[in-house]
């Protein structure tokens, strides 16, 4: 397997990088979770207007055709820097839905998608246990003559405020199917909620005798979800890779800040404490991100190959970018429990996105299965 990036990968990450630096401070950042930005839509029009949505499609499907690791490369950078844009659950999930879904929606929706003219996002999780299977899903569909109505609640749902589109999880008599749902439709009641990580905004879902036509339906599921697990294998490594360019940004910051912060007369990076942390941070990043780059590199035509690489990333790359983020805290000592510090948006982004698409708990649990122990 390649383990180092190509020509073609280097150029994307630095140009990417420089873009990103240009347009983001993290102070700004702070400033607009502090006042509620529900999106940065300065940061999206830049990412629509760079195509990075379209980059991992096919291009017989209007995209440019980039390989998923060319694709994921964005996904570190974009970890980095932390915008407030709904990239992972439009740009990745809602995306990777309709690629799997019926030729027909595909044809209809992944061009809006693509080129940022919609945002959709997608309504999985009823319960705070962040497990999908019989027993957690609720919502259910209901035929009609004219076709079907929709009843339940969904929680989590991502940047559901500013999505056109919500690819919804729902019950039917014959099995288990992701329909398409308008976010303006009559009978559904979009509400902000409070998220632990600001700039990736969650929303609650309220579905009450929603009509939907006939052609709604996007993907039918077996009993396994497999469709959906097809579609959340992907997802992982993409958040893998967003874990493990937070997890460098927070190294970055502690290796400046102890190069800067003097104490009894010379820096604190000349303390050997301070030296075991970064040094540990960096060996814990390395590894890392070998588990991030395998999970995007396997070879999505096995099923069994696809979903180990995701879980040992869920569950390694989420322990590790929770650690290098509290010890980045620890580094920067009083200040970095401030407010006012870009600290804590890290922490915070490591410990919401340890529980996004199933906790590492989950991850392992299935990898044990997988391995039949």
């Amino acid at each position: 397997m390649q383990f180092t990036l190509t020509e073609l990968q280097n150029e994307i990450k630095e140009n990417s990088n420089k873009l990103l630096k240009e347009n983001i401070d993290l102070l700004e950042t702070i400033q607009k979770v502090d006042e509620n930005c529900r999106i940065d839509k300065k940061v999206w029009d830049l990412v629509i207007e760079q195509g990075w949505l379209a980059l991992d499609v096919p291009e017989e499907d209007g995209g440019l055709g980039f390989s998923n690791t060319d694709t994921a490369i964005l996904s570190e950078v974009l970890g980095y820097y932390m915008p407030i844009i709904p990239i992972f659950s439009s740009g990745v999930v809602f995306k990777h839905i309709l690629m799997n879904a019926k030729k027909e929606k595909k044809e209809e929706l992944l061009p809006e998608i693509i080129s940022g003219e919609k945002i959709g996002t997608f309504a999985v999780y009823e319960s705070d246990k962040y497990e999908i299977n019989q027993d957690t899903i609720n919502t259910q569909l209901t035929t009609l003559d004219s076709g079907f109505v929709l009843n339940g609640n969904k929680k989590y749902v991502m940047f559901g405020d500013v999505s056109d589109y919500i690819a919804v999880l729902a019950k039917h008599e014959d099995g288990y199917k992701f329909v398409l749902v308008s976010s303006d439709s009559d009978g559904v009641t979009v509400k902000e909620t409070t998220s632990l990580d600001q700039t990736r905004p969650m929303c609650e879902v309220e579905i009450s005798d929603v009509a939907l036509d006939s052609d709604a339906v996007l993907i039918e599921l077996d009993s396994e979800l497999s469709e959906w697990n097809k579609v959340k294998n992907i997802a992982l490594g993409y958040l893998a890779m967003e874990q493990v360019g937070a997890s460098q940004a927070c190294l970055d910051m502690s290796t400046q800040y102890a190069k800067e912060r003097i104490q009894f007369g010379r820096p604190i990076g000349s303390f050997q404490a301070i030296q075991h942390i970064c040094a540990n941070m960096l060996m814990q990043l390395e590894s890392s991100k070998s588990v991030a780059y395998s999970a995007v590199r396997v070879d999505y035509s096995d099923d069994v190959e696809t979903e180990m690489s995701s879980m040992l990333a869920k569950s390694y790359c989420s322990e590790v970018f929770n650690k290098i983020a509290g010890d980045n805290i620890q580094v920067h000592g009083g200040i970095g429990f401030t407010w006012e510090h870009p600290a804590h948006l890290y922490f915070k982004k490591a410990k919401s996105d340890s529980l996004l698409l199933g906790t590492p708990k989950l991850a392992r649990d299935k990898i044990a299965e997988l391995l039949n122990i």
